[in-house]
């Protein structure tokens, strides 16, 4: 792998490397920058199986050194990514104040089912001064409660922070000057070692599409994916140990600059992140390509940030050098992955309020009910059906539970469908019941019908499926495969 040498993965790759050349970026570049959209896109739900409590996000510095690099990278991605996998953009976030409102804005967009529950920060977190731009140390100690996967929402008009209430995950995308980046280590910012930084490159010759158009189709299908499965994501035999020496060699850093220790210690976490986001893209378990994938992008950041932190180079390439020849030594068996292991919320704990991973709260009650509605427009999830009125409200649809409220069922929107009032009443008197992969069965004469419509965001807990099939047929394996 030479030092400029970008291994692209996956319907991201296809994407950067179809869309770079029309668009005046390097393919690079538009590659890192997808990663780090996408990442925050599922945070929400994804996890990996060996940090199962911290989000995926990838967070990436760009340093514009001179000013001529072109159009924005979040602007560009609004336009590729924002159907695929919608975002809340956040821009110029310098303060915890502002933070506080993104937060804020982005679980109001959320549980009135109009916005993803995550969002990205663009832009710049500087603010100029007289010696130069800094970051606010309010910002920093949210930022690094966030990294971590413990971030709490901010209250409003006040410094401080609600003790268990977590706030929606968030990456960062920060288009940086050359003179903004000294900000981060001027300021000895925590900021700096949770970041991968970039120096923009200039753009390149346009690259060969082998199947144009490919990648909005696959990263269309994985994003409903990611929201209906929920995935805790494992590791290949081979991917474990390179992720594994990769953790070992940072560990064991020899001659690296002791003043950027931090910023080395976390190249292991940054790789597993990249892998894992690589991974959701395809559906599947973290393999070695997606681990080379990142580390190819893990090595051109930390070459960019020795250039940028004028560090001595000779060390970092020594390290990088050493690095790669032990990947290329991990044995070529692949080896099978352990299934993708689902996250399934405790709800036999929630009680009237529950929580849900990775930030906000699990809607409840009306603002579980106001939710479906507005993802489905009151069309029923079984026939399709919207019942049109003469009144204000125009349409009317209800809330179907599964688990029956009489059964303890909660109400939360795993539990619920949005039906028209014909088949809410025959899937409350058990005439329709779901299959596993959430096919309709009409259990008078036996039939098996189409998969109900799911809402990308719509995550149905399996559990409820199952105990309303055991309550109606007396045997929660029935309808459990379709015909």
């Amino acid at each position: 792998m030479t030092e400029n040498e970008t291994l692209f993965r996956g319907p991201l790759g296809d994407m950067a490397q179809t869309e770079a050349g029309p668009a005046g970026v390097h393919p690079a570049d538009l590659y890192m920058a997808a990663v780090s959209w996408w990442s925050a896109a599922v945070a929400p739900v994804a996890s990996i199986a060996s940090w199962p409590d911290a989000p995926v996000t990838v967070w990436a510095s760009v340093v514009r050194r001179d000013g001529s690099e072109g159009d924005s990278l979040h602007g560009l991605l609004r336009r590729l990514l924002s159907e695929s996998a919608p975002l809340a953009l956040h821009h110029d976030v310098t303060n915890r104040r502002l933070l506080g409102a993104a937060c804020h804005a982005t679980l109001r967009a959320e549980r009135a089912g109009v916005g993803a529950p995550g969002f990205l920060l663009t832009g710049s977190p500087f603010t100029a001064g007289r010696g130069g731009s800094s970051i606010s140390m309010s910002l920093e100690g949210p930022i690094r409660q966030a990294w971590g996967g413990r971030n709490r929402l901010p209250t409003r008009g006040v410094g401080r922070y609600r003790a268990g209430r977590p706030g929606p995950p968030f990456g960062s995308l920060w288009e940086v000057s050359a003179r903004e980046w000294r900000g981060f280590l001027a300021t000895d910012a925590a900021t700096y070692s949770r970041l991968l930084h970039f120096s923009r490159r200039s753009a390149a010759a346009r690259c060969t599409d082998p199947e144009p158009g490919s990648w909005r189709h696959e990263l269309a299908a994985a994003y409903g994916w990611a929201f209906n499965t929920r995935p805790e994501l494992t590791y290949t035999p081979r991917a474990g140990r390179q992720w594994h020496m990769i953790r070992t060699a940072v560990d064991h850093g020899g001659d690296l600059p002791e003043q950027h220790a931090d910023f080395f210690v976390r190249i292991g976490d940054h790789v597993s992140r990249i892998a894992g986001t690589l991974a959701t893209t395809e559906r599947t378990a973290i393999h070695s390509a997606h681990v080379e994938s990142a580390w190819s992008l893990t090595r051109r950041a930390v070459l960019d940030t020795a250039d940028l932190a004028a560090m001595d180079r000779s060390a970092v390439e020594q390290f990088i050098k050493g690095l790669d020849e032990m990947l290329c030594d991990v044995e070529p068996e692949e080896g099978r992955a352990a299934p993708i292991r689902p996250i399934r919320p405790a709800y036999s704990s929630l009680g009237p309020r529950g929580s849900g991973r990775h930030g906000g709260k699990t809607a409840t009650g009306s603002s579980a009910v106001r939710k479906l509605k507005e993802w489905y427009q009151d069309q029923c999830q079984m026939c399709a059906a919207v019942l049109v009125l003469p009144s204000p409200r125009h349409r009317y649809s209800e809330a179907a539970h599964i688990r029956a409220r009489e059964d303890d069922g909660p109400d939360v929107v795993e539990n619920l469908l949005c039906l028209c009032p014909n088949c809410h009443v025959l899937f409350d008197a058990g005439a329709r019941i779901l299959t596993d992969d959430l096919r309709v069965v009409d259990t008078v004469t036996g039939r098996f019908g189409e998969r109900i419509r799911l809402h990308r965001w719509h995550f149905i807990e399996l559990e409820f499926v199952r105990h309303h099939r055991r309550r109606w047929t007396g045997d929660e394996r029935r309808g459990a495969l379709s015909d």
